[in-house]
């Protein structure tokens, strides 16, 4: 009976050390949304507000999802169509001069190669693990992230960029600068 009680007490112990790390984890995340919200620019100096994005990263699945299928069923953005019907409307974009990247979730299907790296496209199309992580990881290894947009109708993503000094804009917004040749 003591072993029962002395291993018990063992997994207890675990429990509580697990629940711990979790509760630091989840209120790690609070916090930064938090912050976020109530400051959207702490990591940030000081910028005029008229100096224009100079870097749209665009989360291709987002945009696809609320632009392109309208918010139609989700087991289509997967097909390659539909993802080039995305890249296609963001080639569009009004800003000759600003570097487009649409990022997808995801590896790159062997059907769609690799970009040319003679002439860089416009837009440039990434494939990430996670397109979240990956346009996080841009805006922190930026010079200056107030320069970057961040195309998404994501809560969550929406809060770390702008905790992380990036203008956030919606897809609907910026398909309306997509010009309809």
């Amino acid at each position: 009976m003591a072993e029962i009680r002395r291993f018990a007490g063992e997994v207890a112990i675990a429990f509580a050390v697990m629940g711990g790390f979790v509760a630091l984890a989840l209120g790690g995340a609070a916090l930064e949304s938090v912050t976020a919200r109530h400051y959207p620019r702490a990591a940030v100096a000081d910028r005029g507000e008229a100096e224009a994005p100079t870097t749209w990263l665009v989360d291709g699945f987002n945009l696809l999802h609320a632009v392109v299928l309208h918010g139609g069923p989700r087991n289509e953005w997967w097909r390659e169509a539909n993802r080039a019907r995305v890249v296609e409307l963001a080639a569009r974009f009004d800003d000759a001069r600003a570097e487009v990247v649409v990022v997808f979730d995801g590896a790159r299907p062997d059907a769609e190669p690799a970009a040319d790296r003679a002439s860089p496209p416009r837009p440039r199309v990434v494939f990430a693990a996670s397109a979240d992580e990956w346009m996080l990881a841009a805006l922190r290894a930026a010079p200056d992230p107030g320069r970057i947009a961040v195309v998404t109708a994501d809560r969550q993503l929406s809060d770390r960029a702008r905790y992380r000094g990036a203008r956030v804009v919606r897809p609907t917004e910026f398909a309306a600068r997509c010009r309809s040749d």
